[in-house]
């Protein structure tokens, strides 16, 4: 019995597996990630806001090897925003946020490696990182055209625009 040949992907359904690839590498629900398109608009502005959220801002200044990782230390009070701890993952970092590890979670376990994991990572543009004191600075909005980002945030704008 000879196998019927693939249908190629319509329009539809590659928006709508690149919605579900962003929303999953961000690890978000329906809702949340809705909520993101309607407030921007624009692919900069939907990449600007899910990059500023404080768990992908964890993620990317060093403190955790994953974006799931990210989540729960926040989530577990392991993270400060200038000073003051914050348990909400989707909490939006600004420019000239100072994210840090909380004092009494510096001898956390996760924490161990986190010097000789720094020794190789390289930190976004928009933030600074400060591995002494397990700190980062929000230097400015994240810019889509720097990133190497493996989505089209413009696709799945147009998804959302039907």
């Amino acid at each position: 019995m000879a196998q019927a040949p693939r249908r190629t992907k319509s329009e539809y359904g590659t928006q709508l597996a690149e919605k579900q690839k962003i929303r999953k590498e961000y690890g978000l629900r329906e809702r949340q990630f809705r909520a993101y398109f309607n407030k921007a608009k624009e692919p900069a502005g939907v990449f600007a806001l899910l990059e500023c959220r404080l768990d992908n801002t964890v993620y990317r200044a060093g403190f955790a090897i994953t974006r799931p990782q990210a989540r729960q230390l926040v989530s577990h009070g392991h993270i400060t925003v200038n000073g003051r701890k914050v348990t909400i993952p989707s909490f939006q970092v600004r420019e000239g946020d100072l994210v840090a590890v909380r004092q009494g979670s510096l001898d956390a376990k996760v924490f161990n490696d986190y010097v000789e994991r720094m020794e190789k990572f390289e930190a976004p543009s928009w933030v600074t990182v400060d591995v002494k004191k397990r700190e980062t600075k929000v230097k400015g909005r994240p810019d889509i055209k720097e990133e190497t980002q493996p989505f089209n945030f413009q696709t799945v704008i147009e998804f959302y625009s039907r």
